[in-house]
């Protein structure tokens, strides 16, 4: 049999097949509509939310500000000049962001624009650890990391807003020497002003042009301690490589009469409750005799491997180092550094060319705790006034050089468990 369609029945089919089309269109562009329009009810609110967010954290006086929002996670960056303590500074950016509606919060502490500290917390468990009133016991802590890789590369790329380059930080050390070594008195003193110009040009760079204007000199500190004269005159650049490794070359004029080139590296493990680091240096000295400067050529290599261990309960820092010292001694050092808050003090035992030494050290917070907002130039004293005592009065073995001014055990220590523990308080 042969079954034959009429012309009517094939119009009918076309009419009922362009009906179907035009139903399955409207369909579709009813759910995109809806689709668009619960997007953008969503996104204008996270945008006002995020731009909110980026202005207070501006008027505080944070710097290097970034802001970048995917679906319900939250990733930002800051760096911190204004609060003398860098737990305080990531409390005021946690109690800005806890309230933000996201689900996961990113936020990335920031030194010269480089990545330093992962900060990883959900929106509720954050603000209810930060508040020991409310924290329960299944409340998910704040977790710390050295591990910045993921999230800064998501952000690295985003123009700053409130950025620190061609900033200026003019800082008011102050640089305080004795001796006892003579009985005829107690001690001899030197007391220095040395006042230093900071400004970051780049990326991880910063330059640091200081000078000295003697206020109290003895004799025994000799006729270059009466003089105004430079102090630190460097060009230092810090880069990061992937994972928890740091670096940092630096090149020019440091102290203890020494100018040249050096470079530090150093890795972290365990979320940095053990560090590795090496250290290297080519100097000459520079120095003051019969009225005139001096300077050697580039003829002194030192080196340095140093460890360390972070023993979070007693917040008790380790470190261990073997090296070779300015004037070609080999040496042996261990430190022994407590934590309270801000303040650092601890003892150390060396040997360094078969003679052995030892001593205490410190580094205590100056005023004022946190600085006003400037924008462009900053004139402001250190955070900490670090200082070491020398038992044996030891002036030729074991000696080495420092290549930044504010040179302390608390000013760069962002230990994880430290800035946790910290956290509670």
């Amino acid at each position: 049999m042969v079954f034959r369609v009429s012309r009517l029945d094939k119009l009918n089919q076309t009419i009922l097949l362009t009906s179907k089309g035009l139903a399955m269109k409207r369909l579709k562009r009813l759910i995109i509509n809806c689709f668009v329009f619960c997007i953008h009810g969503y996104l204008v609110p996270a945008q006002n939310i995020n731009n909110e967010l980026v202005e207070k954290l501006g008027q505080v006086g944070f710097e290097n500000i970034r802001v970048l929002a995917n679906c319900k996670t939250l990733t930002l960056s800051y760096e911190n000049n204004i609060y003398r303590e860098k737990v305080n500074a990531l409390k005021e950016v946690l109690n800005h962001v806890t309230n933000c509606g996201y689900d996961t919060v990113n936020v990335i502490t920031l030194i010269n624009d480089l990545p330093i500290l992962l900060t990883q917390s959900t929106s509720v468990s954050s603000q209810q650890y930060l508040v020991p009133q409310r924290r329960t016991a299944d409340v998910v802590p704040v977790s710390l990391s050295y591990n910045t890789y993921k999230e800064w590369n998501q952000i690295k790329h985003i123009i700053p807003n409130s950025p620190s380059f061609n900033k200026i930080n003019l800082v008011f050390y102050p640089q305080f020497y004795q001796m006892n070594v003579i009985f005829s008195q107690i001690y001899e003193l030197q007391f220095n002003l040395a006042p230093a110009l900071e400004i970051s040009l780049w990326r991880g760079m910063r330059f640091t042009g200081q000078v000295i204007f003697p206020v109290y000199n003895d004799k025994l500190y000799g006729a270059e301690g009466d003089r105004v004269r430079t102090g630190f005159l460097t060009l230092a650049q810090e880069f990061r490589l992937p994972g928890s490794t740091f670096g940092r070359a630096v090149i020019g004029k440091f102290n203890a009469g020494r100018y040249g080139t050096d470079l530090t590296m150093i890795h972290y493990f365990s979320n940095g409750k053990v560090f590795l680091s090496a250290n290297a240096g080519l100097t000459g000295s520079y120095r003051f005799f019969g009225n005139r400067w001096y300077r050697d050529d580039l003829n002194v290599f030192t080196w340095f491997l140093k460890s360390g261990y972070f023993f979070k309960p007693f917040q008790l820092q380790f470190d261990l180092v073997a090296g070779r010292y300015l004037n070609g001694d080999y040496g042996l050092r261990a430190d022994c550094s407590r934590y309270w808050g801000e303040t650092v003090i601890g003892f150390y035992a060396m040997v360094a060319g078969g003679h052995i030494n030892g001593g205490f050290h410190f580094a205590i917070p100056l005023w004022p705790k946190k600085l006003k907002r400037n924008r462009f130039f900053q004139p402001r004293t250190p955070g900490f006034l670090d200082w070491e005592y020398n038992a044996a009065t030891e002036s030729y073995f074991g000696q080495y050089y420092e290549t930044r001014p504010d040179e302390n055990r608390t000013e760069y220590f962002y230990n994880p468990d430290f800035i946790l523990k910290n956290l509670l308080k």
